[in-house]
């Protein structure tokens, strides 16, 4: 853990000792108090320091979290909201994140699952009950230490959400422990903590989330639309869990009814953290003069963060796909020419139904030719990224940044929908696509054109969710 360019020496009173990593609220250090003892500080970057709405959120939100116990948190120590650049001093906590140790060590017990529960149960308590919400809890804004898991970083995404709209690439939240309320954009409050609790839980018997895997549109449209996958925990851990997953607000306990619904809490002993702690040197002292004798200087061991940055979704893709077009435009061909009538039987038949084979073979012959159109088109893909949309067709490709996409619609005959984009002139002419206009807009990819109605609703479903995701503020879903 080393420093780099451009890190600060000293953040208020604080000697920053290296880098912890950087999140999207800004760059996290570890640092020694003037007495000595160790903190993670959190320095808020330029974009959001220029940003006077996010200062003013960031102060009261301060405050807030001041009022939280540090026994079940990581304590604030001092801040600056004020400061050129403003920041949030916290107790450094030793342990390794849930995150990291479940993919060391593997999911837990039930009896270490039930431990978790009631050790963050409390934690939301504590929290709750200042009036804070902390909208993005998950395994590695957890910290396993030898009293119990503590929480971080609360009090931080409300801040962030009030310039989440203007801030280029700044997505707030994980996607896997997301709450349906806050992909939907409904009222976010405990329930919200709660929801997340759950996919948490999960995640530590299990090592995967109640949602499974994959790219955030298809993350988003199971949290909202399916039922969470819970693996088999012994009663009341397994209602626990189910209640805190339900759709409904109203169904989910509160963290009081949690520590209830548990009885008493487990020893957190059963959480066995395993060792992980950041070796440094100790601070200078005068009572202490002689340097330490030298040594062979160790390699360095890797060192989890307790303040990791959040992962940054590597993006949604949709292609357009030819195999069902394929496999009907050649089934109607051998029918075209199995139902067309040889120069001896034509002869032979009646004139009605000579007629009839004609106008028959004439039907069979316009949906072969329009069905091997749809396999002839050449193959669409749509990228979808934090930064902006991708368009590519065979070897042609054309990005687009979300500040050049004033508006986005899905729209056209429901049997073949289209996402239609109205984008800035400076970029029209690199998209690889037809000029197709709409209303003013492009009509930019062809959604699941030639498929079932299950599998257009479902990529459309995907669409709409990923459009929501990164582009939520452009995109006119009332189609």
């Amino acid at each position: 853990m080393t420093t780099q360019a451009g890190d600060p020496t000293t953040i208020g009173s604080f000697a920053i000792q290296g880098r912890l990593g950087r999140g999207a609220m800004g760059s996290v250090y570890l640092a020694r108090s003037p007495g000595g003892r160790l903190v993670a500080v959190k320095v808020v970057r330029d974009e959001l320091a220029d940003d006077a709405r996010f200062r003013a959120r960031f102060a009261r939100e301060i405050e807030a979290a001041r009022k939280v116990s540090g026994a079940f948190t990581a304590a604030v120590v001092d801040a600056d909201p004020d400061a050129e650049h403003p920041w949030l001093a916290t107790e450094y906590l030793p342990g390794p994140t849930l995150q990291n140790a479940i993919e060391t060590s593997g999911p837990m017990t039930p009896a270490g699952v039930q431990a978790l529960a009631g050790g963050l149960a409390e934690a939301l308590v504590a929290i709750h009950r200042c009036g804070l919400v902390h909208r993005d809890l998950k395994p590695s804004n957890i910290v396993l230490t030898g009293n119990g898991p503590r929480v971080i970083d609360f009090g931080i995404a409300r801040a962030l959400e009030e310039v989440s709209l203007t801030a280029t690439g700044l997505v707030i939240g994980t996607p896997g422990y997301l709450s349906p309320e806050q992909i939907t954009g409904t009222s976010i409050g405990p329930p919200s903590d709660v929801f997340a609790l759950g996919a948490v839980l999960v995640f530590a018997a299990s090592g995967r989330g109640p949602f499974a895997t994959g790219n955030p549109a298809s993350l988003l449209h199971r949290i909202v639309h399916e039922q969470p996958h819970i693996p088999p925990l012994p009663s009341p851990l397994h209602d626990a869990v189910r209640h805190c997953l339900a759709q409904d607000l109203a169904q989910r306990p509160t963290p009081s009814d949690l520590l209830h619904l548990l009885g008493s809490p487990a020893n957190t002993g059963l959480l066995a953290p395993p060792a992980d702690t950041i070796r440094l040197p100790p601070p200078p002292t005068k009572l202490l003069p002689e340097p330490p004798p030298p040594q062979p200087k160790p390699q360095p061991k890797p060192q989890s963060q307790p303040h990791p940055q959040p992962a940054q979704p590597a993006g949604a893709t949709f292609t357009t796909s030819k195999t069902r077009s394929a496999v009907f435009a050649a089934l109607l061909t051998i029918l075209t020419i199995g139902f067309f009538p040889g120069e001896e039987s034509r002869r032979t038949m009646p004139p009605a139904v000579a007629l009839f084979f004609l106008a028959f073979d004439v039907f069979l012959l316009y949906l072969t030719i329009r069905t091997w159109r749809l396999v002839l088109r050449r193959r669409v893909e749509l990228r979808l990224t934090p930064q902006g949309l991708t368009v590519i067709r065979r070897s042609q490709q054309a990005s687009v940044p979300w500040q050049a996409v004033p508006r986005l619609r899905v729209a056209g005959d429901p049997r073949r929908p289209w996402l239609i984009a109205w984008i800035d002139p400076p970029f029209q002419s690199s998209l690889p696509v037809p000029r197709r206009n709409d209303h003013g807009g492009i009509r930019l990819y062809p959604i699941a054109h030639g498929a079932t109605h299950k599998r257009r609703m479902h990529q459309l479903n995907e669409l709409r969710a990923a459009l929501n995701w990164y582009a939520g503020y452009k995109h006119d879903d009332s189609y």
